[in-house]
């Protein structure tokens, strides 16, 4: 599934509740990027904790923006894997890095031509 296909979370509570999403959002840039922490990682973070709760829109959407921050495939689909050894079944493993592929192909897709 692409991530164009759904509406994000963000906006479907938006519209019952506008300023409170509008906090969220204030919320999220004070504290994203994390103090020290390069945005890429920060993005790496969440997707893959959105990797483990099965959450594939969102993984895919933090994927694409860790993409968009240097990190490449091979770099994300090694953090998935090293995240089987400490937390991640090999069923949730594997499921995120299917995630991950067609987030890359998504991705590849809509990147600008350079």
């Amino acid at each position: 599934m692409n991530t164009t296909d759904v509406k994000p979370s963000t906006a479907r509570l938006a519209e019952v509740n506008p300023q409170a999403i509008a906090r969220y959002k204030e919320m999220r840039a004070l504290v994203m990027p994390a103090p020290g922490v390069d945005a890429a990682t920060c993005e790496t973070v969440l997707a893959m904790q959105l990797a483990l709760r099965g959450h594939e829109l969102p993984f895919k959407v933090h994927a694409m923006r860790a993409m968009a921050q240097s990190m490449s495939l091979a770099q994300l689909e090694g953090l998935l894997l090293a995240g089987v050894g400490v937390s991640l079944l090999a069923c949730e493993a594997a499921r995120a890095l299917d995630w991950l592929r067609e987030a890359h192909e998504e991705f590849t897709r809509s990147a600008p031509a350079g």
